[in-house]
C-alpha cells in the first residue's frame, strides 16, 4: 500500500470545469458557443477579429480585435458577474502582453457594460468598465474604459475632441441578441 505523503497539498477545485460546445461559425470551429457568439456580437458591431491570435508564453487569448489604433486582446469567460472578469483582465498582461485586454463574459452588463477593459498606463493597466460608444468623427462603433481613456480605435480621436457619443443600451443589446441568433445550435449542423 502506497502512503501518502501528509506535506502534499491536495488542491480540490469547488466548481467542476465548465466545458464548452464547439459551435461553428464563418468556417471556424469555435471551442464554445460563448466563443462563437463573442464573434458574431463582434461582427454586429462591426469589430474586426481574429481567433486565437498569438501565443504569449504558454497563453493564447481567445480573440484580438485588430484596430488602426492598436490591437486589443480579448479573453472570453463564462462570468455572469462583472466582478468575476478582474482575475481574466490582465491574464494577457501576466503572459507579457503589454497593450490593451478586453474581458468579456456570458451576458451584457448593467447600463451597456460589455466587460472589462485593462488599458496601459505607463507601466501599469487601468481596469474599468467597458462600454461601446460611437464615434461622432468617424462613425464606427468602439467601446471606451469608464476608468480611463475613451478614444476611438479606428480613426484615434480621443474623448477631449468631443468625439464620443453613446450607443444605447438598446442598440448594444440587440446586437448581443442577434449574435446569439447567429450561433445558436441548428440540428445537423
Amino acid at each position: 500500500m502506497k502512503s501518502v505523503d501528509p506535506s502534499v497539498e491536495m488542491r480540490v477545485s469547488r466548481r467542476p470545469p465548465i466545458l464548452g460546445i464547439p459551435t461553428p461559425y464563418k468556417g471556424i470551429r469555435f471551442r464554445s458557443r460563448l466563443e462563437a457568439r463573442h464573434a458574431a456580437f463582434f461582427d454586429e458591431m462591426g469589430w474586426p477579429w481574429i481567433y486565437e491570435p498569438i501565443d504569449l508564453h504558454g497563453y493564447i487569448p481567445d480573440f484580438a480585435l485588430p484596430y488602426p489604433f492598436g490591437t486589443v486582446l480579448v479573453e472570453v469567460k463564462p462570468e455572469m458577474r462583472l466582478d468575476g472578469l478582474k482575475p481574466h483582465a490582465l491574464r494577457a498582461v501576466n503572459a507579457g502582453w503589454d497593450g490593451e485586454v478586453l474581458a468579456v463574459g456570458a451576458r451584457i452588463f448593467d447600463h451597456g457594460i460589455i466587460g472589462l477593459s485593462a488599458e496601459p498606463d505607463g507601466p501599469e493597466h487601468i481596469t474599468g468598465a467597458a462600454r461601446p460608444f460611437r464615434c461622432i468623427n468617424c462613425g464606427a462603433a468602439s467601446f471606451l474604459n469608464e476608468d480611463h481613456g475613451w478614444h476611438c480605435r479606428s480613426c484615434g480621436c480621443y474623448e477631449g475632441n468631443g468625439h464620443v457619443g453613446d450607443l444605447s443600451v438598446t442598440e448594444i443589446t440587440t446586437a448581443w441578441n442577434a449574435s446569439g441568433n447567429r450561433v445558436q445550435w441548428r440540428p445537423g449542423t
